[in-house]
């Protein structure tokens, strides 16, 4: 084993496994962090990080005399969850949650790797199936911004005069870019579109390590990415960085911005007074733009694999598992639909277009209904707003379904059903959703079902 560097926010970083101990035990970590640098699997920022934070797990194992991991068993990780939990960091404190996950994490990733390289030396993987920290990463996955809080963040943008500040946030907001991805950008990174007036966005995607282009981006990421371009001309000139997010600090020293801007966010949610519904400073990370843009966009209509396509997922099931989330707010908004759709269904005798569903003038027959708009069903070319996002049609009044879809519903029914017994496919914001989608169908079912009757 020898030292080697990693070069983390320009900034080279040793990594040095020597005097590490158990000695058989960081010579495999060692041969696994070469072997993700080599292959270009992790960011030198992401293998130091992972450096870092398993010697907590080398402490482990050397103060409990374990030479090999290959006989690890769940009482051991039991101990180690204890480990984690009443152990200190330099300073003195204890290990925060979201630390003792990430070392969990990083040593899961490694027994991951032994067991498909060095496999005598491996640990089962069994023993990982049963986290403590499973319900702490659900609750970090999920959580996003809400429109109360976003409509202040954007208000606070409107009055920014720093220019990397309202950049790095706009370029958030409206495509949720990966931290590194953004202070990676380019002076070239502009350019036309075949678009009349707009511009194409290009970067380097570092996870999955690939250039990547936003097509057509909006006026106002253009705008701030022009405005920090101009801002940093004259420290490209004085410097050999092509990048935009650099900044001369006190030393004098020019230097690319680090991908973690926590301390920005602080500042920029105190300077414009940001807080949540409770009344409390908001907490803002870059993680939370990227999960809040999927939920909207899935929100507005978006197709899973519009939203997958933005957010640059390799696998549509990480867009859906992870990043889109149902919002509170919409709960309500179906509930309101559903009751207001309840009293079409009753009164349909006070709509002038419909005696009785066999007399409809012009209807538009659905999967699920009629549409009553003439125009949808005269003109092959019109398709009305609603009608493009197809869960919203319960709420129009021009839509009325009748007994005769009951089979649809029943079906509909069963398929949610189905979907819900998933669970390793969706996640638990995800199966929220489906049981929510599947009571509204189970009530309008009962509605059905007593119109039927009556009739």
């Amino acid at each position: 084993m020898q030292s080697f560097t990693l070069i983390v926010g320009n900034r080279e970083k040793i990594v040095d496994y020597i005097g590490i101990k158990p000695y058989y035990i960081a010579r495999l970590h060692y041969q696994y962090i070469m072997h993700m640098k080599k292959m270009y699997k992790k960011t030198d920022t992401s293998l130091y990080t992972e450096f870092t934070m398993m010697r907590y797990v080398f402490m482990f194992l050397y103060e409990r005399k374990i030479e090999r991991i290959d006989d690890f068993s769940y009482a051991d990780i039991l101990q180690f969850y204890t480990y984690l939990a009443t152990t200190q960091t330099k300073n003195g404190k204890l290990l925060s949650q979201s630390s003792q996950r990430l070392i969990y994490t990083f040593f899961k990733s490694f027994a991951k790797w032994l067991n498909e390289y060095h496999l005598q030396d491996a640990p089962p993987l069994h023993i990982f199936i049963k986290s403590k920290f499973k319900r702490n990463n659900e609750t970090l996955k999920t959580s996003i911004l809400s429109d109360y809080v976003l409509q202040q963040i954007k208000k606070g943008l409107s009055v920014e005069e720093d220019v990397y500040t309202r950049a790095y946030i706009t370029i958030l907001i409206y495509y949720g870019l990966r931290s590194y991805d953004i202070v990676s950008l380019k002076r070239d990174c502009l350019r036309k579109s075949n678009k009349d007036g707009k511009y194409d966005l290009y970067y380097v995607d570092h996870k999955a390590k690939e250039q990547t282009i936003l097509p057509a981006i909006e006026m106002p990421v253009y705008r701030a990415i022009k405005a920090l371009m101009e801002y940093t001309f004259s420290l490209r000139q004085r410097s050999a960085y092509k990048e935009i997010f650099i900044k001369e600090n006190r030393r004098q020293e020019i230097r690319i911005l680090l991908p973690d801007q926590s301390s920005r966010f602080k500042r920029f949610v105190k300077k414009h007074n940001i807080l949540t519904e409770n009344g409390t400073p908001l907490h803002l990370t870059a993680h939370m733009f990227r999960r809040t843009l999927a939920t909207n966009l899935q929100s507005s209509g978006a197709s899973i694999e519009t939203t997958q396509m933005i957010l640059n997922h390799k696998h549509k099931r990480t867009t859906m598992q992870y990043y889109i989330k149902t919002k509170e707010t919409e709960y309500i908004t179906k509930i309101t639909q559903l009751l207001e759709h309840m009293q079409i269904i009753f009164s349909t005798e006070n709509i002038p277009e419909l005696d009785n569903h066999s007399g409809l003038k012009h209807p538009l027959r659905l999967a699920d209904g009629y549409c009553l708009d003439s125009a949808m069903a005269k003109d092959d070319s019109y398709i009305c707003d609603t009608f493009k996002k197809r869960a919203n049609c319960y709420g129009c009044p021009k839509m009325v379904t009748t007994p005769d879809f009951l089979p649809y519903f029943r079906q509909l029914y069963k398929e949610k059903a189905e979907e819900l017994k998933q669970t390793d496919v969706y996640g638990s914001h995800m199966l929220q959703h489906l049981e929510f989608e599947k009571e509204l169908i189970g009530e309008l079912i009962k509605k059905l079902e007593q119109l039927e009757v009556e009739i």
